[in-house]
């Protein structure tokens, strides 16, 4: 009895040992290889519970998500015999497994490895065909796209792996076109900024001729108004004048020449001729020369001589003074014979 039941148990231990020895899974994110004798026998993709034979098949499984490539950046040289430098990197995933495995014998590293000198070489091809300009600017896209399709083919026909695309992280110049290019760069903006100088100053010349210009015609204007003004308010005040002193021409001799005596004597020391008609309101009282008294002295709207006498010039008429040193020889000065 205990025999059969050690043997049963024993059985059962061998049949449990060869289960989980032939049982494998795969998740949805796996590859399954099966080898005998590390010769490929099958693959598998699907998700779930896998069998073998075991002790003689053995199972490898590879990632099936994509991967990504990051390298150091690597200088490119254009048509221009110009080196740029470009940091890229590269998105692939396994698409044939047995091309993958019997190729690079499922080297993640070798396989990354291959990829990489097949995309330097391509992107080598790509760039030596354009210019600086057309490789930073234009043809980014084209020669990203291109090169992506060209790699694709040849890495899934060489190693069975679909690249997804090679991606551009940065383009930059080599040292020497980049001091050229800052140098351009700064020619540039210093054109630009004297274009821009050039046309503000020839705007603000216009700006100050033409102020300048309304500015002189504003000030001719209001000088000619201001002489219009001047001359009208002259008039009015030589026809005052005019009608104030044809009232008592006496009587404005007479002020004239008090105005005179007062503007060439006062406060100075003169040797005069005392018989000059200069001073003949000095010397007498005469009657023809003496201001009108009240009784002769007419009414300004009935002065007859108001519209008939021109305007006299208002500067005094006066003999002029003779010097000291002059009197005695000046024969107007000497006294009259009785």
């Amino acid at each position: 009895m205990n025999n059969k039941f050690n043997t049963l148990i024993a059985v059962i231990a061998v049949a449990l040992v060869l289960l989980v020895s032939s049982a494998y899974i795969i998740n949805e994110r796996q590859i399954a290889v099966v080898t005998q004798f590390s010769r490929l026998i099958s693959t598998d993709d699907e998700a779930g519970l896998k069998f073998k034979v075991p002790f003689v098949q053995n199972v490898e499984f590879f990632d099936a998500r994509i991967q990504r490539l990051d390298v150091e950046p690597e200088r490119f040289m254009t048509n221009e015999k110009k080196w740029l430098i470009v940091d890229y990197f590269v998105e692939w995933r396994i698409k044939d497994i047995r091309t993958f495995y019997t190729s690079v014998q499922g080297n993640f590293e070798q396989a990354s490895r291959l990829l990489d000198n097949m995309v330097k070489e391509t992107l080598r091809g790509e760039f030596v065909q354009r210019s600086v300009k057309e490789a930073i600017s234009q043809d980014r896209g084209t020669i990203m796209g291109a090169a992506s399709e060209r790699i694709s083919r040849q890495a899934e026909s060489r190693y069975g792996i679909e690249v997804l695309g090679v991606r551009l992280k940065r383009v930059d110049f080599s040292d020497e076109i980049r001091d050229r290019v800052f140098d351009r760069m700064r020619a540039e903006r210093e054109r630009v900024s004297k274009d821009f100088r050039a046309r503000g100053q020839e705007k603000s010349s216009v700006i100050r001729a033409t102020a300048e210009r309304e500015a002189a015609e504003l000030l001719a204007h209001a000088r000619e108004e201001a002489d219009i003004m001047r001359g009208e308010a002259d008039a009015t005040a030589a026809k005052q004048y005019a009608a104030a002193y044809g009232a008592d021409l006496d009587f404005y001799r007479y002020w004239r020449s008090l105005s005179a005596y007062r503007d060439s004597l006062g406060g100075s020391t003169l040797i005069v001729n005392p018989h000059s008609r200069y001073f003949h309101y000095l010397n007498g009282t005469d009657s023809s020369v003496l201001p009108a008294d009240a009784e002769n002295i007419l009414p300004l709207e009935e002065a007859p001589l108001q519209d008939k006498l021109p305007l006299p010039p208002f500067n005094p008429v006066a003999d002029p003074v003779i010097p000291p040193e002059a009197a005695a020889t000046d024969p107007e000065n000497e006294p009259a014979l009785p």
